[in-house]
């Protein structure tokens, strides 16, 4: 019983992340019809700066938190603006490649400043754990699931009931008509850029308080997330985070039956099969091109 309900809990926390980073992809892909690759370098920056924010200034978790976001968020929303606008524009699949180097050149500089090996994190939320079902569940795993719960709800909230959402919506359903109705798609894009950016640095953080700042590790859950956002769909911001959920409890359920090696082959043969099947995921929408 035990073991399961860690599995169990560990699916929840882990699943969370892969959806915090999913709603990034989802974002930028429905304003911009980007798909960036450069998340999982965002979530680089942002746990590293939590880390010099906490280690060397010695801020509280709060206010290192808020500043980490904010600052990953701007310097995602300035790199649209001043590297891929207007390329994006006319050729959305060459700005998806040209995010592979700018990833490259993030994972470079965080090596140059930090190094490549985990740095220990210094205890900002406590180490307290305790025992639910069998399982341990600690403060950080809190923590790291009411950032995604936080987070994501916001966003969802923006998306539903204000103006800005409104705008958003146009804009991903139909980018001409709503250019014509007076929606600026291109501020659309530079806001959409910056909220992937803001919840990249909190996906980051979050990974952080639970492990270490570790590049190798932070890397993965932005890899992972590639699974999640093509299981729910790539234009659904409850599809990415019902995706990651999935994709948590697929993988800690192949680690414990068949064990760790054969997580990676899974998870990204029900991507293919995905593909195959469902492109659309399965929150996504089809697109109807009329002729």
């Amino acid at each position: 019983m035990g073991v399961f309900a860690q599995a169990v809990w560990g699916s929840i926390v882990t699943g969370a992340l892969y959806g915090l980073v999913g709603v990034g992809f989802v974002l930028l892909f429905r304003a911009s019809k980007v798909l960036s690759f450069c998340q999982g370098g965002f979530m680089l920056l942002g746990a590293f700066l939590f880390y010099d924010l906490v280690k060397n200034e010695e801020l509280a978790f709060l206010p290192a938190a808020v500043i980490t976001a904010t600052l990953v968020a701007l310097f995602s929303a300035v790199v649209y603006v001043v590297v891929f606008a207007k390329v994006a524009a006319r050729e959305p699949f060459a700005t998806s490649v040209a995010t592979i180097g700018l990833a490259g050149v993030l994972q470079a500089v965080v090596a140059v400043r930090y190094g490549t090996s985990p740095l220990a994190l210094p205890d900002v939320v406590g180490d307290r754990s305790f025992q639910v079902a069998g399982a341990t569940i600690t403060v950080a795993d809190l923590v790291s699931i009411a950032i995604t719960v936080l987070v994501v709800g916001a966003i969802l909230l923006v998306l539903a009931k204000t103006q800005l959402g409104l705008q958003m919506n146009a804009v991903a359903d139909n980018p001409a008509l709503s250019v014509h109705l007076g929606v600026s798609a291109a501020r659309i894009a530079t806001i959409a850029w910056g909220l992937a950016g803001l919840t990249a640095a909190f996906a980051g953080i979050a990974f952080a308080l639970r492990a270490s700042v570790d590049p190798v590790g932070v890397a993965n859950i932005g890899f992972f997330a590639f699974p999640a956002i093509i299981l729910g769909g790539l234009d659904s911001v409850p599809g990415a985070l019902f995706g990651g959920l999935v994709l948590g409890a697929l993988q800690n359920t192949v680690a414990a039956t068949l064990g760790t090696d054969w997580v990676d082959l899974v998870a990204f043969s029900v991507m293919l099969a995905f593909l195959m099947v469902r492109p659309t995921g399965l929150f996504g929408k089809a697109e109807v091109v009329r002729l």
